[in-house]
């Protein structure tokens, strides 16, 4: 079968480009909707987001093209991915000559690794910024006699060494990884001496959030033009593979649309109207940064979720207008306080009230982010002169079956459950929650299901920030 005219020229370059982008897990090109694709071969210890900003690819766009992957990538598996001829012509970040690494051993961790090479686990962090695998290689650290001052040699630590040792002879060559066993290391190490760093809970699937840049965070990009006379908030949008969702097939066939576009509309959506009045909202989703997309993907890469005790903000705007609320009610209902007492009596339990957000029945806990790279608020803060950060970190939406509001039309309660939290500059969390919204299973407009609940959603995260105030 003959190429179409162009075509060929077409793949030539194409191919020429890969060569020289230095991208070894190309395996060729094919077409899509008469589009070109890159076919790409998973290696092992690759994630979705390192893939991602290497070719300059919204999440979005690769699940929508390769949907298999959103159970996760696979080694040897092959995935197309869309041809981005100003992405290409980059050169690719690849480990620097300097480094020493060492491969990972069954039962490492980063406490044994650090204590076994004299260096910190904050430090491997940095440079690594990912989860262990046995078999894959981690930077321990650099070769001194590199140009680069910045950076230092690392030596495994020898037991009973006399503190006396002169080591003005220790040369850097002679620091070999491989060379000490690692016997050291006990599978049943499991603590790492890190705040704030709580391990996701193994109740849930375990994500693959951490990425692999090495060293992370060392590039601070195009500068953020903020307003000097407001404070700025950070948005970040749920992770693609943290949506849950029994009803997108419904919600899609009704739309006519792919089952993948539903997902984006709930997440562009409440991210777009994530808007606090007062403040200035910096967006990485169709945000007008050019490293919106590269520094939406440092950012799951950095972070790691886990169950969590909710925190109210006692300072927000939600906890100042309550107390403002409570002290009206108090004059007004000091001379009727027999009403007060008689409201159970009368109408029945307050239980039986309704409220626009009900609290999900189990005990209070949500599914809270961590922040695991050290560097994390030093970038963001220098880069975008943050003052809060909003992290949407789960969104879900399920159809209670055995709670029908109408059988003859087969409308069931549907619930859409959002997750967050807020953080400030210091790295502080403020507050985390979750909340409900209830809706009914028979609407499967996608465009009007948004318009009905995402602003409700969007109010009740805002209302945990303080009230704004000039810098």
């Amino acid at each position: 079968m003959m190429l179409k005219k162009g075509l060929l020229p077409m793949l030539f370059a194409l191919i020429s480009v890969m060569s020289y982008a230095g991208i070894q897990d190309s395996i060729g090109v094919t077409k899509l909707n008469n589009k070109l694709h890159i076919q790409y071969l998973i290696s092992p210890g690759e994630t979705i987001y390192g893939i991602s900003t290497k070719y300059g690819v919204s999440l979005t766009d690769l699940f929508e093209i390769n949907p298999e992957i959103e159970n996760g990538l696979k080694v040897g598996q092959v995935i197309n991915i869309p041809y981005n001829p100003s992405t290409m012509a980059k050169p690719v970040r690849t480990t620097p000559a300097n480094a020493q690494v060492y491969k990972v051993q069954p039962g490492d961790t980063y406490y044994g690794i650090a204590k076994k090479y004299n260096t910190s686990v904050e430090q491997l962090l940095k440079m690594n910024n990912m989860d262990l695998k046995a078999g894959q290689e981690i930077v321990i650290g650099y070769d001194n006699s590199s140009t680069n001052t910045n950076t230092t040699t690392i030596k495994p630590a020898v037991p009973n060494t006399n503190t006396n040792t002169n080591t003005t002879n220790n040369k850097p060559t002679e620091t070999k990884p491989t060379e000490t066993k690692p016997t050291e290391t006990k599978p049943t190490e499991t603590k790492i001496p890190i705040t704030n760093s709580p391990v996701v809970n193994t109740d849930q699937p375990v994500l693959s959030t951490v990425g692999s840049f090495a060293p992370p965070f060392n590039d601070l990009g195009t500068p953020y033009t903020y307003d000097s006379s407001r404070k700025q908030i950070l948005v970040i949008p749920f992770d693609p593979y943290l949506y849950f969702s029994d009803a997108d097939d419904e919600i899609a066939a009704k739309s006519n649309m792919q089952r993948t576009k539903v997902r984006e509309i709930f997440r562009r959506r409440l991210n777009t109207l994530l808007i606090a009045p007062g403040y200035e909202t910096i967006h990485l989703l169709g945000g007008k940064n050019n490293d919106s997309l590269t520094d939406l993907n440092k950012i799951y890469s950095s972070v790691s979720y886990n169950y969590q005790a909710t925190l109210k903000n006692p300072n927000s705007i939600e906890s100042q207008t309550a107390q403002a609320s409570a002290a009206t009610t108090n004059k007004s209902t000091k001379k009727g306080s027999w009403v007060k007492n008689s409201v159970g009596t009368i109408t029945g339990t307050n239980n039986d009230v309704p409220s626009e957000y009900s609290t999900p029945a189990d005990n209070g806990k949500y599914f809270g982010v961590a922040v695991r790279n050290p560097d994390f608020f030093n970038y963001f803060d220098e880069k975008y002169s943050i003052d809060y950060y909003i992290f949407i970190n789960q969104f879900e939406v399920k159809t209670n079956y055995q709670h029908c509001l109408d059988r003859a039309a087969l409308n069931y309660e549907r619930t859409f459950v959002v997750h967050y939290s807020i953080f400030d500059a210091n790295g502080k969390q403020i507050a985390g929650d979750k909340f409900k919204v209830h809706y009914n299973s028979n609407n499967c407009y996608v465009y009007q299901i948004v318009s009905d609940n995402v602003p409700e959603m969007a109010q009740k995260i805002l209302n945990q920030l303080p009230p704004p105030s000039a810098k």
